[in-house]
């Protein structure tokens, strides 16, 4: 009877650790199904307004281009007027811009748009991934920022369905994503969210960062150039593989499905083993099966899927391994600086990824798209291997509840003393 209870009052007591961390998630699943649906509503508006497919591959860039100067410039932002008001700012100026599409209907102002959509999605991103990693102690760093790729992901496809609600020509699916980014607000600053410390931020170079983390540093980069090919050029690739439109869209769910399916699994394997072994294994298994996908284009259609899933599933996930990874020796005042020049890094390599897949596929076919991406991926798997070490002895453990993945140092070590307390009692 005793041991019922103790194991009640323990899970109560874990439920209090996952609250400041819920909040914070909550807020991120309202901030990208906004920005799920907006991405999908401009490409299917701008075809419908008669912009050209330049201008629509442009305003993607601009985008993307936005997201990497605002990974550079915004982390001193974050410094000085707290993690918060950052994600509100930004979160304002994103709800704006997604209302001036609808007034200024014209291929330049939203390349403009978008330029400053994307700088303020750096900013609330950088926010919450700082906000992650100093309520993530190394055992469980890998499992927390893995529920965040699921959540964002699982966000980020939620949106597409909401494309079904209404015209894309008319105005009410710009007012949902407006609403959706303006709702995002509210969990972090109504409900306790337990926002960091303020931890007086160094500095840190794209060369440091470099230094200290390599491996990290080139996986965000070539993950990002192999997953960013993806995502700008994988609907052309369906395309011209001769899928239709239910084929097209069949063909981006699975592997979306496979992010989901694999995200968290992957972030709980980092965190007992290898961090560098688990970043080798995930990209040469997404090298494998992006293999699969190219000669999987006149295959039936559910084996280009499964490979798809696959190549998503673990291909997307790399990101939140390597930022883990670089998370795990660094000191809190380095946090925030390391992880801009990854997301900077990421950046460049998401942007650059379209064009170096486009390229591809006009020297090799549809195909070459995706051993572009394999090239790329396995190249990453031969550099983690080669810098592969036994893992390092943990401080703190996730022995008191294994199965629960966000666990905060400061909340925890608070638990621990209140347990030892109420035995000496």
């Amino acid at each position: 009877m005793n041991q019922a209870i103790d194991t009640v009052r323990s899970a109560c007591k874990r439920g209090l650790v996952l609250a400041p961390v819920a909040a914070l998630l909550l807020s991120v699943s309202g901030l990208l199904l906004g920005n799920g649906l907006l991405g999908t509503l401009l490409i299917v508006r701008a075809g419908h307004e008669g912009f050209s497919s330049g201008a629509i591959s442009a305003m993607m860039s601009f985008y993307f281009a936005g997201f990497t100067v605002g990974a550079l410039v915004l982390p001193r932002t974050i410094v000085s007027v707290g993690h918060v008001r950052t994600f509100a700012g930004f979160a304002a100026i994103a709800s704006m811009t997604t209302l001036l599409h609808v007034a200024f209907v014209e291929p330049t102002a939203w390349m403009l748009l978008r330029l400053v959509t994307g700088f303020a999605y750096a900013g609330m991103i950088l926010a919450t991934e700082s906000w992650l990693n100093a309520h993530a102690v190394q055992s469980t760093r890998g499992q927390l920022l893995s529920i965040f790729g699921v959540v964002s992901m699982g966000s980020w496809a939620m949106g597409q369905a909401l494309l079904n609600i209404a015209a894309p020509a008319s105005v009410t699916l710009f007012i949902i994503v407006s609403l959706l980014i303006s709702a995002a607000v509210v969990p972090i600053t109504l409900l306790p969210s337990h926002p960091p410390a303020e931890v007086e931020q160094e500095p840190v170079a794209l060369k440091d960062v470099v230094l200290v983390s390599p491996l990290a540093a080139v996986g965000v980069f070539l993950a990002g150039v192999a997953i960013g090919g993806f995502w700008g050029m994988g609907p052309n690739f369906a395309q011209r593989i001769g899928l239709d439109v239910g084929g097209i869209s069949a063909f981006m769910a699975a592997v979306l499905g496979g992010t989901l399916a694999l995200q968290w699994p992957l972030g709980w394997l980092s965190d007992r083993v290898s961090r560098n072994l688990a970043i080798a294994g995930a990209a040469l298994a997404s090298a494998a099966a992006a293999v699969g996908v190219a000669l999987a284009v006149q295959a039936p259609l559910p084996m280009l899927l499964a490979a798809g899933a696959l190549f998503g599933g673990f291909g997307i996930p790399i990101y939140s391994l390597c930022l883990a990874a670089a998370n795990d020796d660094l000191a809190a005042g380095r946090r925030l600086g390391t992880a801009r020049g990854l997301l900077l890094l990421n950046g460049i390599g998401t942007a650059a990824g379209p064009l170096i897949g486009g390229a591809a596929m006009n020297i090799v076919g549809p195909g070459g798209l995706f051993l572009c991406a394999a090239a790329l991926l396995a190249t990453l798997a031969v550099l983690a291997i080669a810098r592969g070490q036994p893992k390092r002895p943990l401080e703190i453990r996730a022995t008191r509840c294994p199965s629960t993945p966000m666990i905060t140092g400061s909340l925890d070590t608070m638990i621990r003393v209140q347990d030892e307390y109420e035995r000496a009692r």
